[in-house]
């Protein structure tokens, strides 16, 4: 693992990184659309939603002009890491949305998915391509990555500081694609990244605030608190939930709201951040995305 760790990048200023821009075509194309359906092209991860509550996902539809109501799903147990992925630059580039949202949304994510697919996995570690069983490894999605052209390098997770400075991009406005999985008291096999989820929003400052996470096997938006985020609550010992005081019900419940965002498993694996670190520098980012 030591091969994919490293100096943690730079996140940008505190603030709203710019939303990509709207091309004027794009505009154009949605003089004449309901209210419902431009918040759809230009807001793919329902980020002008806010927050929302713990402990209650809601569920992400996919960009559609006319109405129709598709949920951003997986295809299959492989394709998470595409699904995100694909939402990811859906979210970054106005124009792909509207593409996706003037035809049959559900069809187009499927293709889109296995197109996302195929470019991740070409490149494996000792092979010629990475296997589609496996899904999409952390390298091939870091290098398919891409925000509104900002580029996304991978770190494996194992300190606080990487993942506070993945809730610092989704505070400045870049969602940031997160690996999961158990770890060895589950066995080998657990231990290593076995679920893509996607961390589109964070507010407040510090370890203070609520995280949104697109997971894709259920369409879900999750909301978790950034300090579980950081430092989630441990099992209680014996492994019963003990549930006899507010204290332990609340970290009862935020356990489950943790691990449900997570996609069923307890613990970050890998990391996927902005790279572009020279972007930041006198960079505007006051812009939100709820400017639009």
């Amino acid at each position: 693992m030591r091969a994919f760790a490293g100096p943690i990048p730079t996140p940008p200023p505190p603030g709203r990184f710019e939303h990509p821009a709207v091309p004027e075509d794009v505009e154009r194309h949605l003089e004449s659309a309901t209210s419902r359906a431009r918040r759809s092209v230009l807001d793919p991860l329902a980020r002008r939603r806010g927050t929302g509550t713990v402990g209650f996902p809601r569920r992400l539809n996919l960009p559609s002009l006319d109405g129709t109501t598709a949920a951003a799903v997986q295809v299959d147990e492989t394709t998470c890491g595409s699904a995100v992925l694909a939402m990811l630059g859906l979210a970054g580039d106005p124009r792909a949305a509207l593409r996706l949202a003037s035809g049959d949304p559900a069809s187009r994510f499927v293709r889109l998915q296995h197109a996302v697919q195929v470019a991740t996995n070409r490149r494996g570690l000792l092979v010629a391509g990475w296997p589609r069983t496996y899904g999409t490894p952390p390298w091939g999605a870091a290098r398919f990555a891409s925000y509104g052209g900002v580029r996304y390098t991978h770190r494996v997770a194992g300190s606080r500081a990487l993942l506070e400075a993945a809730v610092a991009c989704a505070r400045a406005g870049l969602p940031v694609p997160l690996y999961t999985g158990g770890d060895v008291t589950g066995g080998w096999g657990s231990a290593v990244p076995r679920h893509v989820v996607l961390l589109t929003l964070a507010d407040g400052e510090g370890a203070e605030g609520s995280a949104v996470l697109y997971e894709p096997s259920g369409a879900g938006l999750h909301t978790v608190p950034v300090a579980a985020l950081l430092d989630p609550p441990p099992a209680p010992s014996g492994g019963a939930e003990m549930s006899h005081s507010t204290a332990e019900r609340t970290a009862a419940r935020v356990r489950k709201a943790l691990t449900a965002a997570l996609g069923g498993w307890p613990h970050i694996a890998w990391v996927l951040l902005p790279e572009r670190a020279g972007r930041w520098h006198g960079a505007d980012t006051r812009a939100t995305i709820e400017d639009r």
